[in-house]
């Protein structure tokens, strides 16, 4: 490691640039940053403090990457056009590596410069489109333009390892890829420089131990804030971190610029006849045992056929975590946390939407689309991470899988996707303590439906009497033909009946028995009463069976009815010798009549079976019904025309 010690050319005090890459030091002393060139030191200007906030990183910390130990050499504060800073920490590692870790909103990200092939040029930034594979990177995965804009390097400490020059201006691109791939280009250089690297946690570096520093002397300083309008006080819970915070006392909406407020204007009233139900300040322990503080509400709108809809966004904050959102929408409730977009790909597998699909794939599992419409603020309380205003609008569109709503919000510079889990009341009540939260009414977009029970497992009585039924077959024998004759009726006179008698036959006890008769003849029919005699008791059991066949055309088209053959089916009868008196009387029949006669016993008719799975398929059928009426109430208020069939799906609960 290279070391120069020399003097700030600014004040004279001793200066020390550790790394053989440092390119500019901030002195400790005066603040001015001192750029090491090849003719001496120069001094660029004053740079700003940085902005007390919760970071849980402080320069000359001590880390773990991929078997490498770096140290925090330097950071720089930079903000974002749309307000709000973000912190990018000068990593120095002892094999030689130069890594960037930046933080924004309780993430970090660490990457390192990363040199294009020779020949490959990147897109101009003006030409660069949200939703863009840049394809000239050489990656593992696409990387997709997720953000663009304009940083301000506002303050600095420690090493640099290029020229900062103070309130200097840079427009850059955010990519991301998947598996947490991250990138981006800084177009302050020509041509830009690309980064590349991964969303890391602090374990992943070996710092899952550091805490923030500064903490209790923010909350001391904070303390004695007061509105610039009214001399009402204010306790702000971010101030490292807020952009706007609306004064409780006169309801004026104030600008924060690094712990400064000033006065913007006078909020106009909430449109919405709904007070939140969630005070800003409260605490809920969310994802396990993370404890948030709701530091913001939002009232929201989206507006059909003239008609304007609302809902509320609670901004949730939790130092070491970051930033969450709580909506509340027709009384439902979601937890929602940032998505990466790279992770989302249409139905047909791209992550490039030239169009808006009717489907998204996320996390193994397809999202149908619910809305597309604009998304307004309408009112605003607390403090937030960026310049909220009132009629602030961007593009929103919700796909759904139940109980997760995967969301896009498009502006101009920056698309970012979220994903929203469905809470119960109750489990909202337990998170904040709360009781008696008002319920839902209809079904929410994603709300699971807790009724699978009734379809899934009402269908295992049916398995069960499946199983039974095939069982039952050879433990109760298979069917058996214990008679089969021939008898031939006279035909004396037409409707005058005739008698014959089948030969004996041996009957067993305890088994059903069932008597066929068949006929071969046309356009003609028989009445056969036959009577089954038990010949050691003379006891009779008759049955009808009526046998019939005619058929013809009529005005060019033909017809039939009736069967040449007919059965009958009594219960089981006592074991004996029996023998079938057959009655017969004819129709349109002048010649003997062979008439087929069987008889068999142990015959499955499957009455008690179709019985009993009428009787225990009601459930199941009242449970599916119960589904199509609850995801037809879900979809009805949808934008989309999708069918209650179309929108089911496996997640249900």
């Amino acid at each position: 490691m290279s070391v120069l010690q020399a003097n700030c050319p600014s004040c004279a005090a001793p200066i020390v640039f550790k790394a053989g890459s440092t390119i500019v030091l901030v002195c400790p002393f005066c603040r001015s940053a001192i750029a090491r060139t090849d003719r001496g030191l120069r001094d660029l200007g004053k740079v700003a403090e940085i902005a007390e906030s919760e970071s849980p990183l402080k320069l000359g910390l001590k880390g773990v990457y991929n078997g490498n130990r770096f140290e925090l050499t330097g950071r720089a504060q930079l903000r974002h056009e749309m307000g709000g800073f973000w912190d990018e920490w000068y990593a120095t590692f002892s094999n030689g590596w130069v890594g960037w870790l930046a933080e924004a909103q309780g993430k970090f990200y660490l990457t390192f410069y990363q040199p294009l092939p020779e020949g490959r040029v990147l897109p101009a930034f003006d030409q660069l489109q949200i939703g863009q594979i840049v394809q000239e990177i050489p990656a593992p995965s696409a990387l997709v333009v997720n953000e663009k804009g304009t940083a301000t390097s506002v303050a600095a400490a420690g090493e640099i390892p290029y020229q900062l020059i103070p309130n200097e201006q840079s427009q850059y691109a955010d990519l991301s890829g998947r598996d947490n791939a991250f990138g981006t280009i800084d177009y302050s250089m020509d041509p830009p420089w690309v980064f590349l690297g991964s969303q890391v946690s602090l374990a992943d570096i070996g710092l899952a131990d550091a805490r923030p520093a500064e903490r209790e002397a923010r909350r001391v300083s904070t303390a004695a804030m007061g509105c610039p309008n009214c001399g009402g006080p204010l306790a702000l819970v971010a101030p490292d971190k807020a952009e706007r915070v609306t004064c409780p006392n006169c309801n004026s909406l104030l600008d924060v610029n690094q712990g400064n407020l000033s006065y913007l204007h006078a909020l106009n009233p909430s449109p919405s006849p709904h007070d939140f139900v969630l005070p800003v300040g409260a605490e809920g322990t969310f994802t396990g045992d993370v404890r948030f503080r709701i530091i913001g509400a939002v009232v929201r709108s989206v507006a059909f056929d003239g008609v304007k809809y609302f809902w509320h966004e609670y901004l949730l904050y939790n130092p070491a975590v970051g930033f969450r959102w709580l909506v509340h929408s027709d009384n439902h409730w979601n937890f929602v946390e940032p998505v990466n977009p790279a992770e989302v790909e249409s139905a047909m597998g791209s992550t490039i939407f030239t169009s808006t699909p009717t489907m998204v794939n996320y996390n193994g599992a397809k999202y149908k689309i619910f809305q597309d419409s604009p998304a307004v603020v309408e009112y605003v309380k607390g403090e937030f991470y960026w310049r909220v205003e009132q009629g602030e609008t961007v593009r929103a569109i919700d796909y759904v899988a139940a109980p997760v709503m995967l969301s896009q919000e498009i502006t101009a510079n920056e698309v970012n996707w979220s994903a929203g889990v469905y809470l119960t009341n109750a489990e909202v009540e337990k998170a904040f303590g709360v009781s008696d939260l008002p319920k839902p009414w209809s079904v929410g977009p994603n709300q699971p439906f807790t009724g699978r029970f009734y379809y899934t497992w009402g269908l295992l009585p049916l398995a069960l009497l499946f199983v039974v039924a095939i069982l039952m077959i050879p433990l109760s024998g298979l069917t058996s033909v214990v008679m089969s004759e021939t008898v031939t009726l006279p035909a004396v006179a037409p409707n005058v009946p005739q008698v014959v008698f089948s030969k004996p036959f041996e009957l067993k006890g305890n088994r059903n028995v069932r008597i066929s008769a068949s006929a071969a003849f046309n356009n003609a029919g028989a009445d056969l009463d036959i009577d089954l005699i038990n010949e050691q008791n003379n006891e009779v059991e008759s049955v009808n069976i009526p046998i019939s066949y005619f058929q013809g055309v009529e005005d060019g088209e033909s017809w039939s009815e009736g069967s040449p053959s007919d059965d009958a089916t009594m219960s089981a009868l006592p074991t004996g010798k029996y023998t079938l008196r057959v009655e017969g009387s004819m129709e349109n029949i002048t010649q003997p009549l062979p008439i087929a006669l069987k008889v068999e016993q142990n015959v499955n008719r499957g009455v008690n079976f179709c019985c009993a799975f009428v009787v225990l398929l009601i459930i199941p059928v009242l449970g599916l019904f119960r589904k199509w009426s609850f995801e037809s109430s879900r979809w009805k208020d949808s934008m989309f025309s999708t069918s209650s069939s179309d929108s089911s799906d496996d997640s249900d609960e």
